[in-house]
């Protein structure tokens, strides 16, 4: 299917020499706030998955002034410039990151280390003003995680997190000191009621280790829910957070980690058309975009005319990187003429994280970032 760019893109994308990541920024604004204000009227902490928008200009920046914060999950989301972050929740990158949690707080910030191991529990601890919660399987609350490791069973085991009775020993490793469980988002939910599951199941896990928690964080994968008008059968964000809230005490401090939903639909990408070849039975056009390098957990859909009902020419859309799976959509347009040799290829449906992950490779440079006014 084919989708229709803004003009502001469409222009944006013709001035630009070689690939590029084009973000629309009012609409991503108009995201950040129906995130905040359905968040809000549930009564819930919303902070914005720093993965998911620190690689476009200004959006970490616009995120933690909207949203009640940032949750940071690696070294390089560096926000210690960025004053309007209030709360900062740190994925504890495994081991020497003492001196960063130390300045984070410094900063006046309130910071929450979430911690998998023992040794990160007493790194954590060390640091006057952190909260400490420990991250907890989606597994060990029984959900399954598609992608993830193969168990004993052959069931689908998250990496992410600690088992209840490893919860219960991290508990112990610095007493009185864990205040919170956090849970990595699993696959995308689209109704209210898998994350309500997820909560209950990690307030249980946490009573089954003897931790009393006064703050749970349910993570993200929220982008199947509907910020404003449902459409198709479409679940609004505020009335699946309104359930969570309701199951959760209301004592519990509740925490979710918006990323991909901040900016669906505003996230485009173009390069040039390279070569129109026939490939297998294939019209194929080779672009300087690589779905590899430049479009990271992306789903591609090429913005271009609709053909007329019933009528088109298949195209298949390919990057120039020298690996086979650089395969970066099907697409339908009117004619065979269709995006030739030295036009721009435009493509909707871009993810923020797609800006954090752009490299170049095999001769294909890094995309050009931009977010477009």
């Amino acid at each position: 299917m084919s989708r229709r760019a803004p003009d502001r893109i469409v222009r944006a994308a013709r001035a630009i020499d070689g690939p590029a990541l084009l973000y629309d920024l009012p609409a991503i604004a108009a995201r950040l706030a129906a995130v905040r204000d359905a968040a809000r009227a549930a009564g819930v902490e919303a902070l914005a998955a720093t993965k998911a928008i620190v690689g476009v200009p200004g959006l970490a920046r616009l995120a933690a002034a909207t949203l009640d914060g940032l949750d940071l999950a690696g070294p390089e989301e560096d926000v210690e410039a960025t004053p309007a972050v209030r709360v900062v929740s740190v994925t504890f990158p495994g081991g020497a990151a003492v001196d960063r949690l130390a300045r984070l707080v410094a900063g006046g910030r309130r910071v929450i280390a979430s911690c998998e191991t023992a040794t990160q529990v007493a790194a954590a601890a060390a640091v006057p003003g952190v909260e400490l919660a420990v991250r907890v399987s989606t597994s060990a609350l029984g959900e399954s995680a598609p992608g993830g490791l193969r168990d004993a069973a052959g069931g689908h085991a998250s990496r992410f997190g600690v088992t209840v009775d490893e919860l219960r020993a991290l508990a112990a490793a610095a007493p009185g000191r864990v205040s919170g469980l956090h849970v990595h988002g699993g696959p995308l939910v689209v109704s209210a009621a898998p994350l309500v599951a997820r909560a209950r199941a990690a307030l249980a896990a946490a009573d089954a280790a003897g931790l009393a928690i006064a703050r749970l964080d349910l993570g993200g994968s929220l982008h199947g829910f509907a910020l404003g008008a449902p459409i198709a059968g479409q679940v609004r964000l505020a009335d699946a957070l309104a359930a969570v809230r309701a199951a959760v005490p209301s004592a519990i401090e509740l925490c979710v980690e918006p990323g991909r939903v901040l900016t669906e639909g505003c996230g485009y990408a173009s390069g040039p058309v390279l070569a129109a070849r026939a490939i297998a039975g294939h019209d194929a056009r080779v672009l300087g975009l690589s779905r590899l390098c430049h479009l990271r957990w992306s789903t591609p859909r090429l913005c271009a005319p609709p053909p007329a009902a019933g009528d088109g020419h298949r195209l298949v859309l390919v990057g120039a990187t020298c690996c086979e799976d650089d395969v970066i959509a099907d697409a339908l347009v009117p004619d065979a003429d269709a995006l030739a040799v030295g036009e721009t290829a435009i493509v909707a449906e871009v993810s923020g994280y797609a800006a954090a992950w752009n490299r170049g490779f095999a001769g294909v440079p890094a995309a050009t970032v931009i977010a477009i006014e």
